[in-house]
């Protein structure tokens, strides 16, 4: 698993082209991606304009954590992120989108699911981590 750690942080750099670093207060508007459903033929398609962003390691933990505290059903089905971005919607506001390796295409990452992220309750601090403070949380 380890060899493949460097080809799908690649993957995902690619996938998610658009998401900001860490503290970086300015999103960069890139060209739309999608990201493919880990259980049907639905997909989730960024717009040039959506605010998202990968979260770190440690960010992507903690956030797990708390989604599998909330919703136990997330990790009896196997379905415990392996990342997660950090998503503003347009016309639902913050969410968090869970992402596994996608079992045909171990290369690449696909979702289990979309979550509210104002029931997190570091969403506030994330928000204003990856895209400034002067961001507001819907």
């Amino acid at each position: 698993m380890a060899c493949r750690a460097p080809l799908v942080a690649l993957a995902l750099g690619a996938l998610l082209a658009g998401t900001v670093a860490a503290r970086d207060p300015q999103p960069a508007r890139m060209p739309g991606a999608a990201i493919e459903s880990c259980v049907d033929h639905q997909a989730i398609r960024f717009q040039p304009d959506d605010r998202r962003a990968i979260l770190d390691a440690a960010d992507a933990a903690t956030v797990a954590a708390a989604l599998v505290r909330r919703y136990p059903v997330v990790e009896r089905d196997g379905l415990a992120p392996r990342a997660i971005v950090l998503w503003r919607r347009p016309g639902a506001g913050w969410l968090y989108v869970a992402l596994l390796e996608d079992p045909a295409k171990p290369d690449r990452h696909c979702f289990t699911a979309t979550f509210v992220a104002n029931r997190v309750d570091v969403t506030r601090s994330l928000v204003s981590k990856y895209f400034g403070e002067s961001t507001a949380v819907d």
